[in-house]
């Protein structure tokens, strides 16, 4: 009954509030155009229409009625004239027209008819009884008391009638009588007309309960017109009829005191001032359309409608308008005390009905939907019933009102997107005081995250200052671990803020970064504060450590943002860092060489400020590391030292034997070794600065990487760890090893015959997988001989046979104290087993860590590749990569290896020419051609051809432009290995000689 009820008041357009108006317009607007109508004829109606002028009105009476607006207007523009025009209808043809077409097409369903005739009654009775008086002129007989009965005989229901026919009358009704208020008629020396009129809304209203709203709405329409002793007499009437404890009454006496401030208003129920703001609990029930418990409001308290409307009544709007008003002022004490009684524990109480929650509901979404308006309100709703409402049934996907408390959520997050100035007053809300602070985890939504989107350059650090503060400590301390948990997802957040920042945007103004997001970070990891109750914990602050490193490797995706780093580590103060002198001492002295090198790049061009900024970097981050109690953080800071004194001092007289390009490699390595995304990201910013200085001997420190197994062994080699079983066998991954050794560097005496028989390769590497099969298996079988031996001992037995064991019942006749001795015995073996290493997951671990490795060193080598192209050391890492893509098993490493020589040779393509001051050594590139195409035969991919052809021609390239007969060098290394294949019957790929025949025929066009 509700929704059709609902549905009806949406044609009542006009006579319901916006929100139905506007429901109902869209509906209407979505529906196409008419074509052009033709033009309008205005000719006067005839009393006895005949053929074409009967045609023409019952045209012009559909079109009335069409959905279609447009159509509506035209009609009505065409009927108004054609019976008031020029002089006027005959009265009869006037009264015919009024009784038999408008008032009697009022109680008609048919599409928009209601709309369309109540624009022509109040356009009609405007001139009839209005200001040009002509029913005292002409009309004489349509008196306005025979006007309205027109109304009322033709709306009424008489007969057999449907309920949805019923409903039509009362609709037609209500459409006619707003059409005597819209006719600006009812009110002149007496107010007869105007109690007639009221007398049908009162009547309407009683009859039909579920119209009261938009019998208000009228009331409130005809205040306009009033006097302000007609405005007394109609709220006197209102509470005589008892409406005025109502949400009709509450929005006439608000609309009524607005424009008649000094009236004189009814004792009840709003007193004497007729404000029912100051009488909240009244106001209330009124919009609760609850019945009143209180004998002396029992007489005046309106009845229910019976009905519950999907909708928020229009005395909402009026009641919000007030405070609104107020809150300009900067009074919001009222607002906070309405919204407590009447929404809190009214709307939102643990005993309102879900019905009376949906209400809540849209007064929260209508007050984010309109929030210029209600912008200074915003903070004052989050009441304690409404958020526990909406927590409840926005985690639970089975609640009733989910969906509406979903699109709350949605509606308040769009407001917030569209001004970005709402998150800073909402925020406080929804993390503490009523709200929760891991409000997104207990609502399953993304609610906080999606709005931290929403921070910018002017509130970041409002924002900031906001989610910090209920992380210093809990008032309720039920749950120890909740101050825990905030001060985690505080870091969370931050991380979250910094991350969304762009920092190629140069136009951003990222100050507070610097001044308030790195220095809230660190000093909650490392800094004494006494605002935090309880203390910090150990775990907490290594939490920030890793939010802080997580920051830096966002801003630090370019060298130029090494401020960021430098100005948080010489301002901060570890007061929570426990430092011995040693300590205390390298800090000092790592933070005065931070200063003198931060000197040096202010004052520096362009083209020195890189390698110094990368020492910057590298000072800035040791420094965290030293204060995190890194065990190699001073030593690192005395190797950053030599780097600073013989590359950028240039001084000379050290004692180390080792270069300061090696130092400053073996130092990225111990940095890119490790599982950080940043001092991966910082090895490759300070590789890319210093890639000028670094050496023969610091290119083979890093292509020695590429050599090491893949496995536990290889691990231990390359970080020279002692292995805790020496018998222990590895993996089938020893190939790489057999491989160098039958390598000839020289060139010269190198063969492929060693290489020849690949199934024979094939069967040794099936053999070497059956060999690792039966390892596992034999390492399986001697833990659970093991296991078998701890159980034994245990039980008090001794281990037997399979056969005897099945008919052993060793614990058949153990008391029961025995029992549980021997359950505590079982425990404990089995605690102890599940401490020891498991080694399948040690090798897993183990090649895991090697390949990530290896990659990043390949990172490396592809900025070298590229950036030094023209450089003779380059050559050197060809070789290595050649090798890594032969022999590894992670296709991952084989591809970006191969990459990395493509990379190589289109930089070195891409050079117009080599430089001239680096001398080529001719004979070196060409025993390197060779050492190469040995390599050919080994491996027969695609993929490994095109890396060794394209590692050749970039060699042949090479000699050929330091002197165009060395091409007769290339052309006989060429020719051996075609030679060599033939007699040996080795295979390569064609590939190899199809690209240096083309290489050379584009030479010779050339």
């Amino acid at each position: 009954m509700g929704s059709k009820r609902k549905r009806k008041t949406q044609e009542v357009t006009d006579a319901a509030p916006a929100p139905k108006r506007q429901h109902k317009t869209k509906d209407r607007e979505s529906k196409p155009t008419a074509p052009p109508a033709a033009p309008i004829n205005t000719s006067p109606f005839v009393d006895n229409p005949k053929g074409d002028d009967l045609k023409r009105e019952v045209r012009l009476y559909e079109q009335l009625g069409s959905e279609d607006a447009s159509e509506r207007l035209s009609a009505a523009s065409a009927i108004i004239p054609g019976l008031l025009g020029n002089n006027g209808v005959e009265e009869s043809t006037l009264q015919r027209h009024l009784e038999r077409r408008l008032f009697r097409g009022l109680a008609s369903g048919r599409k928009g008819a209601r709309l369309g005739i109540s624009v022509v009654l109040t356009e009609i009775l405007g001139q009839i009884y209005g200001s040009k008086g002509l029913s005292a002129e002409k009309y004489t007989t349509l008196t306005f008391e025979k006007v309205l009965d027109f109304l009322v005989v033709k709306t009424k229901p008489d007969g057999d009638l449907s309920g949805q026919e019923e409903k039509d009358h009362a609709l037609g009704l209500l459409f006619g009588l707003q059409s005597f208020v819209r006719a600006k008629i009812l009110f002149g020396a007496e107010n007869k007309r105007w109690d007639a009129i009221l007398d049908k809304l009162f009547y309407l209203a009683e009859k039909k309960p579920w119209m009261r709203e938009e019998c208000g709405w009228v009331i409130v329409e005809a205040l306009a017109q009033m006097s302000q002793f007609a405005a007394e007499h109609t709220l006197e009437r209102l509470h005589d009829a008892g409406l005025a404890l109502s949400p009709e009454g509450v929005g006439i006496w608000l609309t009524a005191r607005k424009r008649f401030p000094d009236m004189k208003f009814p004792l009840k129920p709003w007193g004497h001032n007729g404000n029912p703001l100051e009488h909240l609990k009244s106001l209330a029930k009124a919009l609760k359309e609850s019945s009143s418990n209180e004998k002396d409001e029992k007489s005046t308290q309106a009845k229910q409608t019976g009905n519950w409307n999907a909708q928020l009544h229009f005395v909402w709007n009026m009641v919000l308008e007030q405070y609104a008003q107020e809150s300009e002022s900067g009074d919001h004490e009222n607002f906070e005390n309405f919204w407590k009684v009447a929404v809190d524990e009214n709307l939102f109480s643990s005993t309102a009905s879900r019905e009376r929650k949906y209400w809540g509901f849209l007064l929260f979404q209508k007050l984010f939907q309109d929030s210029r308006t209600y912008e200074k309100l915003l903070p004052h709703i989050f009441s304690h019933n409404l958020v526990r409402c909406l927590i409840n049934h926005i985690s639970e996907k089975d609640r009733f009102l989910n969906r509406s408390a979903d699109k709350s959520l949605k509606v308040m997050t769009q407001a917030v997107e569209e001004n970005p100035a709402l998150f800073v007053k909402v925020l406080p809300h929804l993390i503490a005081g009523n709200g929760a602070y891991n409000f997104d985890r207990i609502t399953k939504t993304k609610t906080i995250e999606k709005m931290l989107s929403q921070v910018d350059d002017t509130n970041a650090k409002s924002i900031i200052k906001i989610l910090l503060k209920p992380t210093y400590s809990v008032e309720r301390v039920d749950n120890p671990k909740e101050v825990e948990m905030r001060r985690q997802m505080f870091g969370d957040y931050i991380l979250n803020i910094v991350r969304r920042v762009d920092m190629q945007d140069n136009s951003r103004d990222t100050s507070w970064i610097s001044k308030t997001a790195l220095p809230t970070i660190a000093s909650i990891a490392y800094c004494e504060d006494s605002k935090f109750d309880p203390p910090i914990s150990s775990k907490t602050r290594t939490l920030f450590r890793n939010r802080l490193m997580s920051i830096f490797t966002h801003l630090l995706s370019d060298i130029r943002h090494v401020s960021f780093a430098s100005d948080l580590a010489k301002s901060i103060e570890p007061s929570a860092v426990a430092m011995d002198a040693n300590i205390t001492e390298a800090k000092e002295r790592a933070i005065s060489t931070l200063d003198k090198l931060l000197k040096k790049t202010k004052k520096s061009g362009l083209d020195q400020k890189a390698p110094l900024q990368a020492l910057v970097l590298l000072y800035s981050l040791v420094i965290f590391q030293l204060y995190d109690g890194e065990p190699e953080a001073i030593s690192i800071l005395e190797e950053l030292k030599l780097c600073y004194d013989k590359l950028i001092r240039h001084k000379e007289g050290s004692d180390s034997e080792v270069g300061a390009s090696e130092v400053l490699v073996e130092l990225l390595l111990s940095f890119i070794s490790k599982p950080s995304a940043l001092l991966r990201k910082v090895a490759q910013h300070v590789f890319a600065a210093f890639i000028a200085d670094v050496t023969a001997e610091g290119l083979r420190l890093m292509t020695d990487v590429l050599e090491s197994n893949e496995n536990i062994r290889g691990q231990q080699a390359l970080f020279h760890e002692q292995p805790e079983n020496q018998d222990m066998d590895d993996d089938d991954d020893d190939e790489f090893g057999s491989d160098v050794e039958i390598i000839d560097m020289n060139g010269e005496e190198g063969h492929l015959n060693g290489h020849l028989h690949d199934d024979e390769d094939d069967e040794d590497s099936e053999s070497d997988v059956e060999d690792s099969a039966n390892e596992e298996n034999t390492e399986e079988d001697e833990e659970a001989k093991k296991l078998d031996h701890a159980l034994a001992n245990a039980l008090g037995i001794h281990r037997l046979p399979e056969d005897a064991a099945e008919e052993s019942d060793s614990d058949a006749n153990m008391t029961d104290s025995e029992m549980m001795a021997l359950d505590q015995k079982l425990v404990e073996i089995f605690k102890q087993r599940k401490k020891e290493p498991n080694k399948k997951q040690e090798q897993k671990d183990a090649k895991e860590t090697i390949v990530n490795f290896k990659s990043r060193v390949l990172d490396l080598l592809d900025i070298y590749a590229k950036k030094q192209a023209s450089n003779p050391l380059a050559f050197n890492i060809l070789l290595p990569l050649l090798q890594l893509i032969r022999t590894t098993k992670t296709t991952a490493l084989a591809d970006k290896a191969y990459s990395t020589i493509q990379s190589f040779a289109k930089a070195a393509k891409n050079a117009k020419k080599f430089e001239t001051d680096n001398e080529i050594n001719v004979a070196e590139q060409i025993d390197l051609m060779k050492t190469i195409h040995l390599e050919a035969a080994k491996n027969q991919s695609h993929m490994f051809a095109r890396a060794i052809s394209t590692s050749s021609l970039l060699i042949a390239s090479n000699v050929y432009y330091v002197n165009e007969d060395n091409e007769d060098l290339v052309a006989k290394v060429y020719t051996k290995t075609m030679k060599e294949c033939r007699k040996s019957k080795a295979r390569i790929q064609p590939v190899l000689i199809h690209d240096w025949v083309n290489w050379w025929q584009s030479h010779l066009n050339s």
